[in-house]
């Protein structure tokens, strides 16, 4: 497995960066789509705002008294349009103020100037707001105008008439935009601010938590290494005990000279040889713990390892008179995986089934497809799981024979697992024990 964590390791970065990505596109969208609503409800403000201001000083001008006096004074007009000039100074937007009675001009005074741009025009309360194309020197210019009549008793009335023009419109939204275009910006510079942090910050912590792995891996290795010392030690020492004594054994037949019995000598050698094997057994099961597979995954059928252990252990089986039953599915079974390793998870199961059942019975393998699962099911006819140890089935060191290492078990459980698998146990209702296996199925 220590083979595929810098490839586990890019993705982690890799979907850390995504998920950065569109947290910042999302949120650069939605300040976009922000700014888009806020400049048109600017536009709609500033436009009301220029229609107000119209209204407004259609409204003031017409209350003025040169306008509601039946007399004309030169010098009130004078007032007035020293008054209008005024506000052309205050309001730029104004683009001319006249007076008029019935269809006589009284007073008009041009301001051509400045700009403005509304959206929508209609009458506001006694102010009547139109629009005018006006020509000027540089042009037809657009503007907007607000008419205030003051009626009098003749029944002809005087009509205040403001223009402006529409650019004022366009000028007040434009300087809306700017602080709204200054506020975004600040909100884009925060949030570019924030999510490189957040990255910086994430980066810091997916570092600090490999870090964290390594030591916590070099730690359950260094826990790993005491553990197999102490099954070394356990398991080697006995057979070890039991050798030496044949050795003692076997050197005093030895010293009898002729009188020694070459059926006792040929009876030691066979036993210290056999212990010798067991001693070997044991180095071997300890290797394969110590050193896992770490090949590259390779796909291959289920079917075909499970025939291949039963090939290999059906002389065993035949001569410990025992029967090795093969039932296979006729599907294909393709998994990702290896295949040493799930080869080894059998013959390991196998072998301890073919200990547990007695001479004559049968020991079934059975492979099945469920959905995107394969199953591969060992039934014995033996005696069972042992109740209490049902928990402990699968830990190292664990084994229910006297004579029993305790890692095949549990090295058949690390094979599964590499392989994406589980492994359960459990007891058979008509007697016996059932291993399953739950294999991941893949397409090529």
């Amino acid at each position: 497995m220590r083979g595929y964590f810098p490839a586990k390791r890019h993705s982690l970065l890799l979907l850390a960066g995504l998920l950065v990505g569109t947290i910042a596109v999302l949120a650069a969208a939605n300040l976009w789509v922000l700014r888009k609503l806020h400049s048109r409800s600017l536009h709609d403000s500033a436009t009301q705002s220029v229609l107000d201001l119209g209204s407004e000083l259609a409204r003031n001008l017409a209350n003025q008294p040169v306008i509601q006096s039946s007399r004309g004074e030169t010098r009130r007009w004078a007032d007035f349009s020293r008054l209008i000039r005024s506000l052309k100074r205050v309001e730029p937007s104004l683009q001319y103020v006249s007076v008029n009675e019935g269809q006589e001009t009284l007073f008009h005074e041009d301001l051509s100037s400045f700009t403005t741009n509304p959206a929508g025009v209609g009458d506001s309360g006694d102010v009547r707001i139109g629009r005018k194309m006006l020509a000027l020197e540089d042009g037809v210019v657009p503007v907007l105008t607000f008419s205030a009549t003051i009626p009098d008793d003749a029944g002809l009335g005087r009509t205040v008439q403001v223009a402006m023009r529409k650019e004022a419109v366009q000028q007040r939204e434009e300087q809306a935009s700017r602080m709204l275009g200054l506020m975004f910006q600040l909100s884009l510079v925060t949030l570019a601010v924030a999510l490189g942090l957040a990255a910086v910050f994430g980066i810091w912590m997916f570092r600090h938590e490999m870090e964290r792995q390594r030591r916590r891996r070099d730690e359950e290795h260094l826990a790993f290494s005491g553990l197999l010392a102490d099954g070394i030690i356990h398991d080697v020492r006995n057979p070890m005990s039991s050798l030496r004594l044949d050795i003692q054994m076997l050197q005093k037949e030895a010293e009898k000279g002729a009188g020694c019995r070459p059926d006792r000598i040929a009876e030691l050698a066979e036993r210290s040889r056999n212990t010798m094997d067991r001693v070997d057994l044991v180095m071997k099961e300890f290797l394969y713990v110590s050193k896992p597979e770490s090949r590259e995954p390779e796909h291959f059928d289920v079917n075909d390892c499970v025939r291949d252990c039963v090939d290999l252990l059906g002389p065993r089986f035949e001569a410990a008179r025992l029967r090795l039953e093969l039932k296979l599915t006729a599907e294909p079974l393709g998994m990702l995986g290896q295949s040493v390793g799930l080869k080894r998870a059998i013959i390991n199961i196998l072998t301890n089934a073919k200990q547990a059942t007695p001479e004559g019975k049968t020991v079934t393998v059975t492979t099945r497809r469920e959905e995107a699962t394969a199953l591969v099911e060992v039934e014995d006819e033996g005696p069972g799981l042992p109740k209490a140890d049902a928990k402990r089935l699968f830990e190292m060191f664990v084994s229910g024979r006297p004579d029993g290492i305790g890692l095949g078990l549990y090295l058949a459980k690390a094979a599964v697992e590499n392989c994406g698998g589980t492994i359960s146990g459990k007891n058979r209702p008509e007697g016996g024990a059932c291993f399953t296996l739950r294999l991941p199925l893949v397409s090529r």
